[in-house]
């Protein structure tokens, strides 16, 4: 049964405020934050609706505006293990808009939620006409590596 239900749509600058807080979008340019709120698309969901399946082709990101959702994994019995628990401004997906790789775990709100939903074809494309857009991407993901290589290095 499909959960989605109908929320306030929300205005274009209150997109770009809600984009401005997340993380991979960090380092470009306010005119490149216009740009990718014209493709972010508002979807709400009722508890208990599964956005994505461990093992599904990754095609859009999510960006919660509003609720709960849990992160589940399969153990090797089947059972389902949590692992996080994402609230507000947080990001599932990101790197479904890079690659068109299974995901990793499962996605489920755990309360009614809003999400800015951005589809990979839709950021190819914009990316292609922008690509300071893309570069943008590159520099937060390097970024993070280099985070990811330091925390290694003092372990």
């Amino acid at each position: 049964m499909n959960r989605h239900y109908e929320s306030g749509m929300m205005l274009p600058l209150e997109k770009i405020i809600v984009l401005n807080k997340i993380p991979l979008f960090s380092m470009l340019k306010t005119e490149d934050i216009h740009m990718i709120s014209t493709i972010a698309t508002e979807e709400a969901y009722e508890d208990g609706h599964t956005l994505f399946y461990e093992g599904d082709i990754g095609d859009r990101l999510f960006i919660v505006v509003s609720g709960e959702v849990r992160i589940l994994q399969k153990n090797k019995d089947g059972s389902d293990k949590h692992l996080a628990t994402l609230k507000e401004n947080s990001v599932l997906g990101e790197l479904s808009l890079f690659d068109a790789e299974t995901r990793t775990a499962t996605a489920r709100c755990s309360s009614q939620c809003t999400f800015l939903v951005i589809e990979r074809n839709d950021m190819e494309q914009l990316a292609h006409e922008y690509p300071a857009i893309a570069f943008g991407f590159i520099k937060v993901l390097i970024s993070r590596m280099r985070d990811m290589v330091l925390e290694k290095s003092q372990e």
